[in-house]
């Protein structure tokens, strides 16, 4: 009986000797994921993955939002007994990160990062018809600027899955 305590503990001993290596790689990774040791240098968590891509992914979609709302809207405003038609386009000035977390879906692993755009609007000048008012350019700048937050999807590799954003409160 002694002999085969000390055989089994033997080899317990040589294959936790055999799984470690020179730096602690292997146990320090997973003592890191389970938040109980320190990552190793040089690791970079899918989060802050995600975070360094928002900025690229901010502009691309910018630059699709503005040319998306090109067309803008027709508007109708009343001045008194007569109105007037304009158009009034949003355009997207700025882009700023804001914040990555785990999604919580269970079926959508991977990361959510979310993005603030900064807008301005723009107005056409004011026509008695609609028609008119279409065929006009929205580039009279208007003082009314606002802020939208922009929620993304990202896979569990921390890649942006191409999809448009979808608007969020946070």
């Amino acid at each position: 009986m002694n002999k085969w305590l000390c055989l089994v503990c033997l080899l317990g001993c040589l294959c936790l000797a055999g799984c470690q290596s020179d730096s602690g790689g292997v146990t320090q990774k997973v003592l890191a994921d389970f938040g109980i040791g320190e990552h190793p240098e040089g690791y970079v968590s899918g989060s802050d993955k995600v975070y360094q891509q928002l900025d690229t992914v901010g502009m691309a979609e910018m630059k699709r939002m503005n040319t998306e709302g090109r067309e803008g809207q027709i508007k109708f405003e009343q001045d008194g007994l007569k109105g007037r038609y304009y158009k009034e386009a949003k355009v997207y000035e700025g882009a700023h990160p804001v914040d990555v977390k785990a999604s919580t879906a269970s079926a959508d692993r991977g990361f959510v990062g979310f993005i603030e755009y900064e807008f301005r609007l723009f107005r056409g000048e004011a026509k008695p018809t609609r028609a008119e008012a279409a065929a006009q350019t929205a580039d009279i700048s208007t003082d009314t600027t606002g802020r939208e937050m922009m929620r993304y999807n990202f896979t569990v590799a921390g890649t942006w899955d191409g999809g448009k954003g979808e608007r969020s409160k946070q």
